[in-house]
């Protein structure tokens, strides 16, 4: 183990090295701050050493900049030496944040208006910076209130492609109580050398399905369960290894999931829910089951509403008198609404519904790892934040993975989750999971023991050559098996017709998701036809993935199966969501000819009702309503960026030729570069080519600005996938 003081002139000191780097040796940096290593450097010498136990050497280097470029130009020295290059690091305590600008598309649903007068909300905190060696970016600002924030813009030199060369993880602590952030790094870093010498099997996992999450559909938590057993089949065992809960088993369900985390025996834990850096969203208001919760239900929507309108100014009795006439209800239900015991009695029930960050303490999760797949839980610019709160109290959690900014429900959160039952380490799980603000708090090289034997090193397979990879096809497990196909993509050493093949005939959920997943990135022919076979897969998340890219696609060639994927009884709630979605895309005219075309009612039960039900589905979601707006006549240059923007999130394949002419026809810089970036989202776009065209033709004309050249190589790169 080597401890690296760096000054501004680097200065190496070693106090004390495991020895001479062996050919192929692979190395970990632990980045700390001064203070913190002072503080802790017993424990964090034993967590080194912990480290190294697990074959890498290690560094730790003491962080004397306090700025992220010097920190980046270090990890980058490290990655590239000869001897022991790092394969991640670990940051610890006050490693400054990197705050990114202009990379949303990195990014899974982070998508706010940019504002230098906003930074802080503008931005993603994002360790991509770190890991991620081949992005280039500009600083911008350090933050004049945080100083450990510091704003950097992805420039268009860049590539547009994120691709981290190694992983990391933070253990950022804050001071709680009367224990300092001193005191809880200590507490967690002997903690996880503790969890590390106990060699756990992945054995006991627990899933949660929260309020309003994924459309809360059963079957695709469902599916879940299925994929879990593919994932680790040693769970199929008489022994239960795999409990799910819904928000709905309880009214409060805060409690029972309290319970379930603190089990001893929990090895992982995923929680689907909604969040912020404080709260986990669990419930909403519980269903009525009789005429008693039905008075309740309403009393408590009333109070709510006209408390809210009280709020927002109205007159206390004005509010009363309207919602009772609205509603046709006796004024006096309302009488009690600002009284000091019903606005009590509201907010101690509405605290029950929701998990908080001042319910951590006495509640003391004892999952090892837990992903919380949430919006915002892992703000890691907060000074405290939920996903850092797991892993500093006295529980058995040493890991979360959390998004540090808003997230999409429809993303792949569990990415090659079974590996992690194969010994992968946490780090190596979540670098093939990039997305910008999905992050490691706690130790990246976490590992359990392989659940069986598959006759290699997970971590040392990783860089293994194509030939090796290709044998792995051939695995008993689906878990190797799926994670072979991406090693052979990343290898560039497996076609799309290949890939298309694997799809069609693996009667593994799991492996036939990662094939898909893996054309949605070749973007040819045989992508087209993976969509439209996805469309009608036995999987719900390969349906739904299926209707996500048919959406993002476009081609008229996906319009039969989409209409009969749309004609199709119970589909699940959420596919149901991501094919109303998707119909919008496609021209309204030519699904009404392929629904006449198809007749799929003809044998349903009461078939006229079911053909009138589809058919104002697709009167709903008309593309031509999109298109329409941009031909508003009188509308404003803010009132046109607005639209514009829109296309972002629903990209209307049908509109780019006149996207493209607003922008030679308008002269406003801001409206132009609008059009530009939401170019940047059409990245599957069966009009890709056409878009890059345009945009490589802005980049070579030197009569615009560089600003809108500079956003115009970003989208072609992006669409090119450079």
């Amino acid at each position: 183990m080597k401890v690296l003081s760096v000054k501004r002139v680097l200065l190496l000191v070693v106090l004390f090295c495991s020895g001479v780097a062996m050919a192929g040796e692979r190395g970990f940096a632990i980045f700390i701050d001064k203070t913190s290593y002072e503080k802790a450097k017993e424990e964090v010498n034993a967590y080194a050493q912990s480290v190294e136990k697990q074959g890498l050497k290690t560094y730790i280097i003491e962080d004397v900049w306090y700025n992220p470029d010097s920190i980046r130009a270090k990890i980058k020295e490290l990655a590239t030496q000869k001897n022991a290059p790092i394969e991640g690091m670990v940051f610890i305590g006050d490693i400054p944040v990197p705050m990114l600008l202009d990379a949303q598309h990195f990014a899974s649903g982070f998508k706010p208006k940019q504002s230098m007068k906003r930074l802080e909300r503008s931005s993603c905190p994002s360790d991509r910076f770190y890991d991620d060696l081949d992005l280039e970016f500009e600083f911008i600002a350090q933050d004049d209130k945080k100083t450990n924030l510091f704003y950097y813009t992805l420039t268009s030199q860049s590539t547009q492609v994120c691709a981290p060369e190694l992983y990391s993880g933070r253990i950022k602590p804050c001071d709680k109580g009367d224990k300092t952030k001193y005191d809880r790094l200590k507490a967690y870093l002997n903690k996880v050398v503790v969890q590390k010498e106990k060699n756990e099997i992945l054995s006991q996992i627990f899933y949660f399905g929260g309020h309003g999450y994924n459309s809360e559909s059963m079957l695709a938590r469902m599916d879940e369960k299925i994929s879990y057993y593919e994932h680790f089949p040693w769970l199929k065992s008489q022994n239960n290894g795999i409990v799910y809960m819904d928000h709905l088993d309880d009214e409060f369900s805060k409690f029972p999931l309290m319970s379930q985390m603190q089990r001893k025996d929990l090895s992982l834990a995923v929680l689907h829910h909604h969040g912020y850096p404080d709260e986990e969203y669990l419930n909403g208001y519980p269903l009525p089951k009789n005429a008693a919760d039905e008075l309740k239900s309403a009393n408590r929507f009333f109070r709510s509403k006209i408390r809210k309108a009280v709020e927002g100014g109205e007159d206390k009795d004005a509010a009363r008198a309207r919602w009772a006439k609205k509603y046709d209800i006796p004024l006096h239900w309302l009488d009690s609404i600002f009284t000091r015991t019903s606005i009590l009695e509201d907010s101690l029930y509405n605290d029950k519904l929701d998990l908080h960050l001042t319910d951590l303490g006495k509640y003391q999760p004892n999952a090892k790892v837990v992903i919380l797949d949430a919006c915002f839980n892992g703000a890691f610019n907060h000074e405290s934040y939920i996903a850092g709160e797991y892993i500093f109290e006295g529980g058995d959690c040493v890991i979360t993975i959390a998004n540090s900014v808003n997230s999409l429900q429809d993303k792949w959160c569990d990415r090659h989750i079974g590996m992690l039952g194969y010994g992968l380490r946490v780090g190596n799980l979540v670098k093939y999971n990039p997305y910008l603000g999905a992050h490691i708090f706690g130790d990246p090289t976490f590992t359990f023991v392989p659940g069986e034997n598959i006759k290699f090193d997970a971590n040392e397979a990783i860089y293994k050559s194509a030939k090796f990879w290709k044998k792995q096809l051939k695995s008993a497990s689906p878990a190797v098996k799926a994670f072979a196909l991406e090693m052979l993509v990343k290898k560039n050493a497996i076609s799309s017709s290949d890939m298309l093949e694997v799809f069609k005939t693996s009667s593994d959920n799991t492996v036939r998701l990662v094939a898909y997943m893996m054309l949605t990135t070749m973007k040819d022919d045989n992508f087209v036809e993976a969509t439209a076979l996805a469309l009608n897969d036995s999987y719900e998340l390969v349906q739904r993935f299926g209707a996500v890219y048919a959406g993002k696609s476009g081609d008229e060639r996906l319009i039969p199966a989409l209409v009969s994927a749309m004609s199709r009884i119970a589909n699940g709630s959420r596919v149901d969501f991501q094919l109303r979605g998707a119909i919008e895309m496609f021209p309204h005219e030519k699904l009404i000819v392929e629904f006449e075309k198809q007749d799929p009612c003809k044998n349903y039960y009461d078939s006229e009702k079911e053909e009138k039900r589809i058919k104002a589905s697709f009167d709903r979601y008309n593309n031509t309503k999109l298109e329409e707006e941009l031909d508003l006549p009188n509308a404003t240059i803010k009132e046109k960026i607005n639209m514009v923007r829109n296309f972002r999130n629903k990209n209307l394949h049908t509109a780019t030729d006149k996207l493209m002419q607003m922008f030679m026809a308008e002269t406003d810089e801001d409206l132009r570069y609008t059009i530009l970036e939401a170019f940047g989202w059409f990245n599957y776009s069966y009009k890709r080519a056409e878009i890059i065209n345009f945009c490589e033709q802005v980049w070579a004309n030197e009569a615009f600005s560089d600003k809108l050249r500079n956003e115009a190589q970003k989208t072609a790169k992006r669409l090119k996938g450079i």
